[in-house]
């Protein structure tokens, strides 16, 4: 008895088997497979996000794009904005904000003078 419903759950687990990649997508790519097999091959894997980086390297991307369009707005090539570049690059946090970004008052903010602002910011809107 014990050998004849052994025998019929291996047949219903191997349709279900067979009825499940029948059904899977027939694509090589790692999508495809990644809903087809239960187990996936190192290399076919998401990575996992650290806990302890993933803020981090979320501020971080959007900082580095700050930084490329800052330094496609300096025209001049001297590592500083004026106010005019600033509004003709469409960087308007510093168009808006130029006077509280140029704490020296020289006329014209570096991407660390920047930083610092939006770090400022970020400090104030946390302890709100």
């Amino acid at each position: 008895m014990k050998l004849l419903q052994f025998a019929i759950l291996a047949a219903v687990g191997v349709a279900v088997i067979s009825h499940a990649r029948a059904q899977a997508p027939k694509s090589d790519s790692p999508s495809a497979l990644r809903g087809a097999e239960p187990y996936l091959p190192p290399a076919l894997r998401k990575p996992l996000r650290d806990a302890a980086t993933g803020p981090a390297l979320l501020r971080y991307q959007p900082m580095q794009k700050l930084k490329k369009r800052f330094e496609a707005a300096d025209l001049d090539g001297n590592g500083t904005l004026s106010r005019d570049e600033a509004r003709q690059a469409g960087l308007t946090v510093v168009d808006k904000n130029f006077d509280h970004i140029d704490t020296a008052q020289r006329g014209a903010v570096s991407f660390d003078d920047l930083k610092a602002f939006l770090i400022q910011r970020r400090e104030e809107a946390h302890s709100r």
